[in-house]
C-alpha cells in the first residue's frame, strides 16, 4: 500500500482603476502581484499588469459636421499576465525514490527529479490596437485590430541524457522566448432595407504569425526535435519535421532525399531508396495565412434565412489517415486502401509517382512530406429558415407569436482531399499521432433540427 499528498497553493493581490472624461476618453489600469508555490523561496512573486485607453472621436467639435459616423473609437492596450502550468507541483526541488533489497539487506536512493531552484514564472507581455466604427446610422459596423504577444521565460521541460539516471528524463528550465502577432477585421452590415425586405452580411477575417525568437543556448542552433516537428529559433511552434519523398525510380520504388556531407564541410542533397539512409529536413510552419467566417441573413414577408460559413487559406496539414490508407509495407487480407493505390507505378503505369505495391516496404509509419496536403476548406456551419406568422392570425387563437423552423448545423464541408477535415487542426503530425488528420478522430456531428416557439 502506498499514498501521497500534494500541495499546490498560489496567493494573489489584486488592484484596478477605471476612469473617463468628458465620456470621450477612458483609461483603466490593473495591478497584480503573484505567487506559485511551484517556485522556490525567492521566485515565487511576479508583478503583473496591464493598462489601457479609448478615444471617442467622433465626440470631438472638429467632427460635428460629419453626419455620416455614428462611432469613431480608437483604442489600445497593454498587459501582462503570468503562468506557472509545468506538470508536477515540486519542480524547483530534488527528488529521489528509496527501494530496499531484500537479498543484500539494504537500502538505495534514486533521483527521480532533478530540480530547478532559479525556475521562475512564464511571461506573456500582450499589445493591442485597433479602431471600432459605425457609419451610415448603424447600417455599416465594424474592428479594425492589430496584436502582438510576446511570451518569454518559457516553462519547458528539457530532456536530460539517459546517462545522467534522472527517471523523469527531463529538467524543468525558463528556455527562450515565442513572438505572436497578426491582425482582425470585422465588419457587419445591412446592404439592402425596406419596409418588408432587409438583407444583411458579415464577414470577418484574421491572420497570425508565430515566431520563436529564443532558445536555451544548448539548442538554439540545432533546435528542439521531434519525429515530426522541429523548435527552432526563427521557426514556429508549427514547424513541421518530416522525411521527404523524391518519387519513384525506374523500377517503381521510392526515394527519399538525404543530406550527404561533404569534405569543404558543406553538404548536397541526394536520392536513396533506402529508407535508413533519408534525413529529415524542415518542411515549414503548416499554419494558415488566412482564415475566417461569413455570414448572411435575409428577412422578407415574415420569412427568415440566415447562414454562416468559415473559412481558412494558406496552411498545411497531415493526413495520416490517407497515409494509413496508402502505407504498402505489411497490408493484410481485410485492411482498407484508398482508391488511389489503383494509380500506383506498374510497367503499364510508369509515369506514376506512386511506388508500386511492394516498393515502399521501409518507411514504416514515419512522418513524409508527400502526406502533407494544403489544409485549405470551406465549410457551411449553420443555415436555419423560418416563418414567424403574422399577429392577425395568432392573435384571435390567443397566441403573442408563432413561428416555424428548421435548422441545420455542420452541414458541409469542402476541402483538399474527400473526408479530410482541417477544422481542428493546426496542421502538426505524423501516422498515429500529433494534430494532423487521423483516424482517430471523427469529424463534427451533422444536426437538423425543426421546430415550433410560441409565446403566449
Amino acid at each position: 500500500m502506498t499514498s501521497y499528498t500534494d500541495n499546490y497553493m498560489t496567493e494573489g493581490f489584486l488592484a484596478r482603476v477605471q476612469y473617463d472624461l468628458f465620456e470621450k476618453y477612458f483609461l483603466s489600469a490593473s495591478y497584480r502581484r503573484d505567487a506559485s508555490s511551484r517556485f522556490a523561496d525567492g521566485h515565487r512573486w511576479g508583478n503583473f499588469g496591464s493598462v489601457g485607453g479609448a478615444w471617442l472621436i467622433n465626440k470631438e467639435k472638429f467632427m460635428e459636421g460629419i453626419k455620416w459616423i455614428d462611432e469613431l473609437k480608437l483604442k489600445v492596450s497593454y498587459g501582462v499576465q503570468g503562468n506557472d502550468n509545468l506538470s508536477g507541483y515540486y519542480p524547483y526541488a530534488d527528488m529521489y525514490s528509496a527501494s530496499y533489497n531484500e537479498t543484500t539487506g539494504e537500502y538505495s536512493v534514486t533521483m527521480t527529479q532533478k530540480g530547478n531552484d532559479e525556475l521562475t514564472w512564464e511571461t506573456s507581455h500582450a499589445f493591442n490596437v485597433g479602431v471600432d466604427f459605425s457609419i451610415f446610422k448603424g447600417r455599416l459596423n465594424g474592428t479594425l485590430e492589430y496584436f502582438t504577444r510576446k511570451t518569454t521565460d518559457l516553462l519547458y521541460n528539457k530532456p536530460t541524457p539517459l546517462s545522467s539516471g534522472i527517471v523523469t528524463g527531463s529538467y524543468p528550465t525558463n528556455i527562450g522566448s515565442i513572438m505572436n502577432k497578426g491582425w482582425e477585421i470585422t465588419l457587419d452590415g445591412t446592404i439592402y432595407q425596406n419596409k418588408n425586405v432587409e438583407f444583411g452580411m458579415n464577414v470577418n477575417l484574421s491572420h497570425y504569425n508565430n515566431e520563436i525568437t529564443s532558445l536555451d543556448p544548448s539548442v538554439a542552433e540545432s533546435g528542439i526535435k521531434s519525429y515530426y516537428y522541429i523548435y527552432r529559433v526563427g521557426g514556429s511552434l508549427y514547424q513541421a519535421y518530416m522525411y521527404k519523398y523524391a518519387g519513384v525510380d525506374a523500377n517503381g520504388k521510392a526515394m527519399y532525399y538525404k543530406e550527404v556531407p561533404t569534405e569543404n564541410g558543406g553538404s548536397v542533397i541526394e536520392t536513396t531508396t533506402n529508407f535508413d539512409e533519408a534525413t529529415q529536413f524542415d518542411c515549414g510552419t503548416t499554419l494558415p495565412k488566412l482564415y475566417g467566417g461569413l455570414g448572411l441573413t435575409f428577412k422578407a414577408y415574415g420569412f427568415d434565412l440566415s447562414a454562416q460559413c468559415s473559412f481558412q487559406l494558406g496552411g498545411k496539414i497531415y493526413d495520416g489517415t490517407y497515409q494509413s490508407l496508402m502505407w504498402t509495407s505489411s497490408q493484410s487480407v481485410g485492411m482498407a486502401l484508398h482508391k488511389d493505390i489503383m494509380k500506383a507505378w506498374s510497367p503499364e503505369n510508369t509515369d506514376s509517382n506512386i511506388p508500386r505495391w511492394d516498393g515502399d516496404t521501409s518507411v514504416g509509419q514515419s512522418a513524409l512530406d508527400c502526406f502533407q496536403i494544403s489544409s485549405d476548406y470551406i465549410s457551411l456551419n449553420n443555415v436555419t429558415l423560418g416563418y414567424n406568422f403574422p399577429r392577425r392570425l395568432v392573435s384571435p387563437i390567443g397566441l403573442g407569436s408563432l413561428r416555424i423552423y428548421v435548422s441545420g448545423e455542420n452541414l458541409a464541408v469542402a476541402s483538399a482531399r474527400k473526408g479530410l477535415d482541417p477544422r481542428f487542426s493546426l496542421g502538426l503530425g505524423s501516422f498515429t499521432s500529433g494534430s494532423g488528420a487521423s483516424s482517430n478522430y471523427y469529424s463534427a456531428m451533422r444536426t437538423v433540427t425543426a421546430g415550433l416557439t410560441v409565446t403566449f
